[in-house]
């Protein structure tokens, strides 16, 4: 329901809406999701990806980043544009191998490959999904 002069408002079920502006709408009722607009649409790229061309998504395998939230089987997000902090969390390769470390306690002779900006931690696996 509009109001598209100044009115008052007075709905089927007996609910009553004040003065109403030009212009100004009420909206009664259940919304209709297939027409609501003004939620902002969640975009992961948008929002987990700062840049997108040096961008990598890696499996976590082991358990040892278990205090710091970071699951086996979780998803990595590997921005390899960032500059490491000596506290960022990076994957870092060392004969053939990748790892994960901070960027202060990983070994000397090792190249950061990447820092890690996000984890994805699925709940629920899913039916054929390989890990």
């Amino acid at each position: 329901m509009y109001a598209h002069e100044h009115s008052d408002i007075d709905t089927t079920d007996g609910t009553w809406y004040g003065p109403q502006e030009r212009g100004v709408s009420v909206h009664t009722g259940f919304p209709n999701p297939a027409i609501d607009t003004t939620t902002p649409q969640l975009d992961l790229n948008r929002l987990l990806i700062r840049h997108s061309t040096g961008t990598y998504l890696m499996r976590i395998a082991g358990n040892s980043w278990q205090q710091v939230g970071i699951f086996d089987g979780d998803i990595a997000i590997v921005d390899r544009v960032l500059a490491a902090t000596p506290n960022s969390i990076v994957v870092w390769w060392q004969d053939g191998d990748f790892a994960i470390s901070a960027r202060n306690r990983m070994r000397p002779d090792a190249t950061v490959w990447g820092v890690v900006t996000a984890t994805i931690h699925q709940l629920t696996e899913q039916q054929g999904a390989a890990r």
